[in-house]
């Protein structure tokens, strides 16, 4: 007989417990050292040691303690898991039948055998007399409702005669934006013949020592709106498209030209450029 063979003969003839117990002392390892390797604690180990796996709750645990067991010492699982199922230690499921734990199955109750037809029952009657509520008292008549949708349209008189609060002062941006509305407005509202006392005046008057000539060209609707070295209005219109305007004034003065694109000016007969001065559609410039 080999020496091989005689090893494994006396593998065989060993439990797998002791197999475990003799590979651990051979390592030096405790039994306390391989409980908190595999996370068990000593008793067990020394339970699967001693093949004592009734301590081991059942079957199935032991078989998995001594897979973890043998993989940590350098023993092969499956030779010591077939071993196992030769001593009939083998996973098998447990079916245990439980007594009367105490808890009472939820029995219907007379109560709710009748209550939830007659919920369903009410359910209509509860809508029908909400409905004839809603139509009673919460519909007004027509000739009601036409008057409240009219007094809600027309705005008050007090709210049409109030002066505006004095806004903040806007940005540029805001300026461009409202010269623009204040055009459109000013367009539905006066008529094209409106010009104020002082741009006809301005604009009828010979022209004095000093003062220079300025023409305007108009391609579409454009406003215009020039002041003197005093802030002082020489000149505010609305001035219709194919039109032409000719002023006369004693510069420096201030210029903002609404939809200045469709605009074209000219200084003493010489044709000024208004990109440079055009920020969203509106030009303002100063004429020294």
């Amino acid at each position: 007989m080999t020496v091989d063979n005689a090893v494994q003969e006396s593998s065989l003839q060993q439990s797998v417990g002791a197999q475990l117990r003799r590979a651990r002392e051979a390592r030096g390892m405790t039994v306390e050292g391989v409980g908190a390797a595999i996370k068990l604690a000593a008793r067990q180990v020394e339970a699967i040691e001693a093949d004592a796996y009734a301590e081991l709750m059942n079957p199935t645990y032991a078989r998995g303690f001594i897979r973890n067991y043998a993989a940590l010492i350098g023993l092969d699982p499956k030779a010591l898991l077939a071993q196992l199922d030769q001593q009939q230690v083998r996973a098998t499921p447990q079916l245990v039948e439980q007594a009367d734990v105490g808890v009472a199955m939820p029995v219907q109750s007379s109560r709710r055998k009748w209550l939830l037809p007659l919920l369903a029952l009410s359910v209509p009657v509860v809508v029908a007399i909400a409905l004839y509520v809603w139509s009673e008292f919460w519909t007004a008549p027509p000739g009601e409702s036409v008057q409240v949708e009219q007094e809600a349209v027309m705005p008050p008189q007090d709210a049409v005669a109030q002066p505006e609060t004095e806004p903040a002062t806007p940005t540029a941006d805001a300026q461009a934006a409202d010269a623009v509305a204040t055009e459109a407005t000013l367009a539905a509202a006066l008529p094209e013949s409106s010009t104020p006392p002082a741009a006809e005046s301005a604009a009828t008057a010979p022209p004095a020592a000093g003062q220079r000539q300025l023409a305007f060209t108009f391609t579409a609707d454009s406003w215009v709106e020039i002041r003197d070295a005093q802030d002082r209005i020489v000149l505010s219109e609305l001035n219709r498209a194919g039109s032409s305007r000719s002023v006369s004034a004693v510069f420096p003065v201030s210029l903002v030209i609404g939809n200045a694109k469709s605009v074209r000016l000219s200084i003493d007969g010489t044709p000024h450029d208004l990109a440079p001065a055009t920020k969203v559609d509106v030009a303002r410039l100063r004429l020294e």
